[in-house]
């Protein structure tokens, strides 16, 4: 537990991340176009920020098309993770060590880049960082 115990407190606590929205931008059209176009009056942009510069550096060797999974994948995946981690830190026996719960609402459609670095974060944690967020979960999948 010692080392777990110096892994979290040294890599996780420092730098939680957070699902952010980055801008809402309103776009108006220049002039109207003769076939009808779906433009929502303002989009969305999420931002996956984390303060672990090690991640950055290993999800760039992992981030590989060809291990995509399909978007479903993710939010199955990322739904468990994040139900449990928001269960850890706000657990008195595992809140030193999670720290702040994600904002993450698994009935919004983030884009698939959020889903998929969202869902190496939880998988660099657990390989690289040695930290257990789901039992009987191992490795990258």
């Amino acid at each position: 537990m010692n080392g777990i115990s110096k892994n979290i407190k040294n890599h996780v606590l420092p730098f939680v991340f957070f699902l952010m929205i980055a801008a809402c931008n309103v776009q108006k059209p220049l002039h109207k176009a003769a076939t009808p176009e779906i433009t929502p009056e303002d989009s969305t942009e999420y931002e996956l920020l984390v303060f672990d510069s090690g991640f950055e550096t290993w999800y760039l060797l992992k981030n590989s098309p060809a291990m995509y999974h399909s978007i479903n994948y993710y939010q199955n995946w990322n739904r468990q993770y994040v139900d449990e981690w928001n269960f850890k830190s706000m657990s008195s026996r595992y809140s030193r060590f999670f720290g702040s719960p994600i904002n993450y609402d698994p009935h919004e459609n983030y884009p698939m880049e959020i889903e998929h670095k969202l869902y190496y974060y939880f998988q660099y944690v657990e390989d690289v960082l040695k930290i257990p967020i789901l039992r009987g979960r191992t490795g990258i999948h």
